[in-house]
C-alpha cells in the first residue's frame, strides 16, 4: 500500500496565544506541516477568531496544499447532556458546520468532558444517550465528505475514558472515527487502543511523564513510547488503510487523519 503521512500542527487560535490564520498558514508552510487543526467554539468558528474570512482562510488553505481538520470541545456542564449555555453536541457541530465547509475540512471531532457533579457515576447513561446525536453527527459531515469522530480522555475525565468505552461507541455506530490522544493515555490501556486503529481518524501526539498522563509536553520531555506506538499503528496501516500523522506546534500535539471511511 501506498502510505500518506500528514504531519501537521494545532493552530494558535488561542485567547492567550493566538496568531491570525493567515500567519498560521504562512508559518505552518514555511515548517512543513501539511495539517492544522482549527477549533470549533460554541458559537462557531467565524472571522473573529481567525481574523479573516472563512472562505478567504479556506482559499488560502488550498493555496498552501495544507489540510484543515477540526476539534470542538464540548464542556458539558449540566446533567441533561448540555453546555452551561443550554446548547447540545450536536448543537455545537451545526454552529460549525459553516465553517468545516468553508475552509474544507477533512475531519472533525468532539471532545467531550462532562463536568456537572455526579458526572463519573452517571457516565454510561450519558455515553449510551449520546449515540443518536453520534449517528446524525456522522451523517452530517459525511454530506460534506468530512469523516467525524470522537477522541478519548485521560481515566479521570468521562466520558470515553477507557478503550471498552470507545470500542462500545465504535461498534454502535457505523462510520464513526476515533482520536486517539496519545498522551491521555495510561501504559497499560495503549495496546486496547492500538486496537482501535482501523478506526482511527486522528492522532494527538505530546508527551507526558508516564504514568501520570495529560501534560502534553514537547515529545521527549516525557516518557511516551512513540517509536512503538507509530510502529504498530504504521503495521495497522500496512493491512488496513493509510494514516496521515501530524504534530502540532507549539502545544506538541498531533494529529493523524484517514480521509477514507472505514
Amino acid at each position: 500500500m501506498n502510505q500518506q503521512v500528514k504531519v501537521g500542527m494545532n493552530g494558535r487560535f488561542f485567547p492567550n496565544n493566538w496568531r491570525p490564520a493567515f500567519a498560521e498558514i504562512d508559518f505552518a508552510a514555511a515548517n512543513q506541516f501539511e495539517a492544522i487543526q482549527f477549533p470549533g467554539p460554541e458559537d462557531g468558528l467565524s472571522a473573529r477568531q481567525l481574523g479573516s474570512d472563512l472562505a478567504a482562510v479556506g482559499d488560502r488553505m488550498r493555496g498552501a496544499g495544507i489540510t484543515p481538520v477540526m476539534e470542538i470541545v464540548v464542556r458539558v456542564d449540566r446533567p441533561d447532556g448540555r453546555t452551561a449555555s443550554g446548547r447540545s453536541p450536536l448543537d455545537l457541530l451545526e454552529a460549525n458546520l459553516p465553517a468545516i465547509e468553508a475552509l474544507g475540512c477533512a475531519c472533525a471531532h468532539w471532545h467531550l468532558v462532562l463536568r456537572y457533579p455526579n458526572a463519573a457515576a452517571e457516565v454510561d447513561a450519558f455515553e449510551d444517550g449520546l449515540r443518536d446525536q453520534l449517528s446524525v453527527a456522522v451523517e452530517r459531515a459525511e454530506r460534506l465528505g468530512v469523516r467525524f469522530g470522537i477522541e478519548q480522555n485521560e481515566p479521570e475525565w468521562p466520558p470515553y475514558r477507557a478503550p471498552d468505552a470507545c470500542a462500545r461507541a465504535l461498534e454502535a455506530i457505523p462510520g464513526l472515527g476515533f482520536v486517539w490522544d496519545m498522551n491521555h493515555a495510561l501504559p497499560d490501556d495503549v495496546d486496547a487502543y492500538l486496537g482501535l486503529a482501523g478506526r482511527m481518524q486522528m492522532l494527538h501526539v505530546a508527551d507526558t511523564p508516564l504514568p501520570v498522563v495529560n501534560y502534553h509536553l514537547p515529545l521527549g520531555l516525557g516518557r511516551v513510547d512513540f517509536d512503538a506506538h507509530f510502529a504498530a499503528l504504521c503495521a495497522a496501516a500496512s493491512v488496513g488503510r493509510p494514516f496521515w500523522r501530524s504534530a502540532a506546534c507549539p502545544r506538541a500535539a498531533a494529529m493523524a487523519a484517514t480521509p477514507t471511511p472505514p
